[in-house]
């Protein structure tokens, strides 16, 4: 029953006045566990429900990047069709075996973790859509591509650890420590290591 509603004598213990928010969040901690139980055995992490597997989308951008720099003409068209997915759409289009369960416990995952995971994903499609726009740029004989590709790719790798940490669970480094700039931080010590913003 809901609160403030008269309970039926006929119920005995079973009747107890019970709150929507503890309903909703009985059932959403149901869920949670229901999405647990089936997660053994595959590549999504079971405390955060998110699989890493969808970082492999930058990853690939990453390698793009590395390539170019010794073959600009051979991937020039791969980089220039390089898109940004949504975490979904990346698994929709995967050939990830258990990418359904990775939609379904991504939608179910705790809303602290996903917002988190949500803000690091949003830095890098802006990251690398700027990336990507100054090295197609370069890609009309500059002597500088070399140099711009080897910074696109080390940028984005830092990113990607950042949204990995998260997906994976696993605690950021302080992000205030003039040592840990070049591990995993927010965006001033990213800006700060490249002298950027």
């Amino acid at each position: 029953m809901f609160a403030n509603q008269k309970s039926d004598p006929r119920c005995g213990e079973l009747c107890e006045d019970v709150s929507r928010e503890d309903i909703v969040s009985a059932f959403r901690s149901a869920m949670i566990g229901h999405f647990r139980s089936h997660i053994p055995g595959t590549n999504i992490n079971e405390s955060t429900l998110l699989a890493s597997d969808y970082l492999n989308h930058f990853h690939e951008l990453v390698m793009l990047f590395e390539a170019l720099s010794t073959e600009p003409q051979g991937f020039a068209d791969d980089l220039l069709s390089w898109r940004p997915l949504t975490y979904e759409e990346h698994f929709a289009e995967s050939g990830f075996r258990d990418k359904n369960l990775a939609i379904a416990a991504y939608r179910r995952a705790p809303p602290k973790i996903r917002a988190r995971f949500d803000e690091a994903v949003a830095r890098l499609h802006g990251e690398a859509v700027t990336l990507v726009a100054e090295v197609a740029a370069e890609l009309r004989g500059s002597k500088s591509l070399d140099k711009t590709c080897a910074r696109a790719a080390q940028r984005l790798r830092v990113l990607i650890d950042e949204a990995n940490a998260i997906a994976n669970g696993e605690a950021l480094s302080d992000q205030t420590h003039p040592d840990t700039l070049g591990d995993v931080g927010g965006q001033a010590a990213i800006d700060a290591l490249f002298g950027t913003r």
